[in-house]
């Protein structure tokens, strides 16, 4: 049986910032939309932890984290 590893919004977070830092680091430019939807994804990752019961942010972080993710493989 395979097992799945889940990562918090945390650690998803913070693996696509040091990312996009070593990209920087490399001289990459990074579009200002994806540092806005990696800076939006950690203000709402802030308001689920802070209330818990604010469901419709899971998506949101899923959408801004997504299409952070999608520069990055690119």
């Amino acid at each position: 049986m395979e097992k799945k590893c889940k990562m918090s919004y945390d650690a998803k977070w913070k693996v696509l910032d040091e990312l996009l830092i070593e990209l920087q680091n490399r001289d990459e430019k990074i579009p200002a939309d994806v540092m806005k939807d990696l800076r939006s994804a950690k203000t709402i990752i802030q308001v689920l932890k802070a209330d818990p019961s604010h469901l419709e942010s899971i998506s949101r972080i899923d959408t801004y984290l997504r299409s952070v993710e999608s520069y990055v493989i690119l």
